[in-house]
């Protein structure tokens, strides 16, 4: 299918009263590499200032191989317009929502003999501290030490480089101080781009709260006259307090047809209301060029030979 995009587009916010809403939650599967595995948890505590919270999380070698481990814990920085960002200062304490004073955890390296499993420990332990308001948060990464040093050895005058690949996992922490999480969030902008085969629609996720959001962000377009004719989910993005992240839906070969429709794409954020960004965008839908058919060859029967006549005998006069 061939799509010809034109697209008008808009920006524009607009509330809407959330009724009987589903929440859900997702439950991350296992990940493995560099032959361990390790339960991807999303470890998140709401707690009051004094509070100590504690989780294990379980890491099992499946290779025939001993592994070693180191297990440490750094910052994750809110950046604007961009949450993924994982960045810390030089005392490894980059903003001001950083807990990684409140974590303990043990061990700090670990040996797992082949097809065995082991715990890393951790403790959250809040300071009793009345100021403390919404979010807090720290990653907690395991990381595998590899077990030789890439080979570089080169003959001399030639140059070689060794390349090391290091697997690791991030375990993201956070705590949140009950009753006084401020839920604020909107729609900053939306834009649609022309794709082969479709277009993209993204919108742009702001939190402007004290606490991390999780919201459900899905998409629907509508025709001229107000029927759905396609609906998409998104998967679970976590958005930091004071940052903005992109909710990107690749729309390719669609099963609409031609026409001019409205694409809303909606947040919940855990509030009252919902949140959405509209645009309009214009399909022409080409259908495929019919394939040409190969003229088929039709063997023509040889003609026969016609048969000698006979040979009749004449009376000689």
């Amino acid at each position: 299918m061939n799509v010809k995009t034109t697209i008008k587009h808009a920006l524009r916010i607009i509330e809407l009263i959330a009724l009987g809403l589903v929440f859900f939650s997702v439950v991350a599967s296992p990940g493995s590499a560099q032959g361990f595995t390790v339960s991807l948890q999303k470890p998140d505590f709401t707690v009051s200032p004094g509070d100590s919270r504690s989780g294990t999380i379980p890491v099992t070698n499946t290779s025939e191989e001993t592994i070693v481990l180191q297990i440490y814990i750094e910052d994750w920085n809110p950046v604007p317009g961009n949450a993924s960002d994982n960045a810390a200062d030089e005392e490894g304490r980059g903003h001001e929502r950083s807990m990684l004073d409140w974590i303990i955890f043990s061990p700090e390296r670990m040996t797992l003999e082949p097809l065995s499993s082991q715990e890393v420990t951790f403790e959250v332990n809040v300071p009793d501290d009345p100021s403390l308001e919404g979010s807090y948060w720290g990653v907690l990464f395991i990381e595998a030490i590899p077990s030789e040093e890439p080979d570089i050895s080169a003959p001399v005058g030639e140059t070689t480089i060794g390349i090391r690949t290091v697997w690791r996992y991030a375990i993201k922490i956070f705590t949140s101080i009950e009753g006084t999480g401020i839920r604020d969030a909107s729609f900053i902008s939306i834009n649609m781009e022309q794709a082969e085969g479709g277009f993209d629609a993204v919108a742009v996720f702001e939190n402007k709260g004290n606490i991390h959001i999780r919201p459900e962000v899905w998409l629907e377009m509508t025709d001229i006259a107000g029927e759905v004719v396609y609906a998409e989910e998104h998967h679970e993005i976590t958005v930091l307090p004071g940052s903005a992240r992109e909710f990107k839906f690749e729309l390719r070969n669609l099963p609409i047809e031609s026409g001019e429709y409205l694409v809303m794409i909606y947040a919940d954020y855990g509030v009252p209301t919902l949140i959405a960004a509209q645009g309009r965008v214009n399909l022409d839908i080409t259908p495929p060029d019919p394939e040409e058919e190969e003229p088929v060859e039709v063997e023509e029967p040889e003609a026969e030979e016609p048969e000698p006549a006979p040979e009749v005998d004449t009376p000689t006069p």
